[in-house]
């Protein structure tokens, strides 16, 4: 792997298409120029955050271990243009992240295909994984598997009134982009028992830590409505790559359960791992570099040997 009188190349902000729309990126090229030393990471933000905000040490640390990284803002957020902000689409997230393949492999053509994700976007790395056959590994941090669960935890922590409040508020911002109008948005974290989208006892505070300069606190509503249908975990036993998974054993966001339950169902094809924190903390030290670590091994590990390890 990486020698250690080899340093990193510098990181290039980059910008690529998706659907018409402007995405923007960081690129973090491996320092060595063998493409069977390491692999080509593509790897996005989670629910209503950025680049910024707590994954550009990852995408680093992958980097420094011989891996090439494209991390990217899906549009709506970050530095990606589209308007309006802070709307959260599944199939425009997907498309996004579709174009950032199209993107790094134009910068990487050899190197295996890994797709990485964190909370929210894990599930679309399983979701488009599991439908094909390029890809040679997935990394999925913190990961929302299943958002009916995540839903029916949302439901019993904050009760049946804010539940309904919450729907009550997205349908209504759903009629407002309806029409053309901008929508009503509410935050993306608050307090237990407030109009927010993460009202867990750590998010606020978890997201206030490590979010970056660019971080907005606030979401449209109407992307909300359709997070409770939203469930990766009913097709990933499809998956032919390795996957790497790493649960939070004290996560208030994404329940933990879809995630034994996968593993179980891949059996060989995954490698689990846990952590006694919670959804927020592994953005920053001392379970950033823990994490970190693991995923370079696991990729390290693959990359052993002659390339059949990654097909």
């Amino acid at each position: 792997m990486s020698d250690s009188n080899r340093h990193p190349e510098p990181i290039r902000q980059v910008e690529f298409p998706s659907q018409g729309t402007r995405c923007h990126g960081w690129w973090l090229p491996s320092a060595s120029a063998t493409p069977d030393s390491g692999a080509l990471v593509v790897m996005a933000h989670g629910l209503g955050g950025t680049v910024e905000g707590g994954l550009m040490p990852y995408a680093m640390a992958l980097q420094q271990a011989d891996h090439s990284v494209l991390a990217f803002d899906y549009r709506h957020f970050g530095r990606s243009a589209g308007e309006p902000r802070q709307l959260l689409g599944i199939r425009r997230q997907q498309q996004d992240y579709l174009a950032a393949i199209d993107h790094a492999r134009s910068l990487e053509p050899l190197r295996p295909l890994v797709l990485w994700g964190t909370s929210f976007s894990s599930a679309h790395v399983l979701q488009l994984a599991a439908r094909r056959r390029d890809i040679a590994a997935v990394i999925a941090m913190n990961p929302m598997l299943d958002g009916q669960a995540s839903s029916l935890v949302k439901l019993k922590d904050e009760g049946i009134g804010t539940f309904l409040r919450m729907t009550g508020a997205g349908l209504a911002d759903l009629i407002r982009g309806s029409l053309g109008r901008s929508p009503h948005y509410i935050p993306l974290a608050g307090e237990s028992g407030t109009l927010a989208a993460l009202t867990a006892p750590d998010a606020l505070e978890g997201i206030q830590r490590f979010a970056g300069d660019d971080f907005d606190n606030r979401i449209a509503p109407r992307a909300l409505l359709a997070l409770g249908l939203y469930r990766p975990v009913k097709i990933a036993h499809r998956l032919s790559c390795p996957l790497l998974l790493q649960l939070c054993l004290r996560d208030s966001v994404t329940p933990i359960a879809p995630g034994y339950r996968l593993a179980d169902s891949l059996k060989g094809r995954v490698t689990l791992k846990t952590y006694d924190t919670g959804h927020f903390a592994i953005y920053e030290s001392p379970w950033q570099p823990r994490l970190a670590e693991d995923q370079a091994n696991f990729l390290a590990h693959l990359c052993q040997g002659p390339s059949q390890r990654f097909g």
